[in-house]
């Protein structure tokens, strides 16, 4: 059934929706999370060990996916919801 609700051109634009706001989300963190280690600390990309890398990759990974279910419950009742034909 959802299924079959995502290939209609509602769902298309609901699918749509979502990676807006997950390419938003995802830009707003690596900023936040990115550029505040480099702010806080005084710490050039250069100067980043792997383990660095790849725990501030993780977080914007968790953090994204996070903003991105949260926020797309509301998308889902607008573009999946019952339509009323008033």
């Amino acid at each position: 059934m959802l299924l079959n609700k995502l290939k209609t051109s509602e769902g298309k634009k609901f699918l749509l929706s979502v990676l807006i706001v997950f390419l938003i989300a995802l830009a707003i963190l690596i900023r936040a999370t990115i550029g505040g280690v480099i702010e806080e600390y005084n710490m050039p990309l250069a100067d980043w060990t792997t383990q660095m890398f790849i725990l501030q990759g993780a977080m914007v990974i968790v953090y994204t996916t996070v903003i991105t279910i949260i926020c797309s419950l509301p998308l889902a009742f607008y573009f999946l919801g019952e339509k009323d034909n008033h």
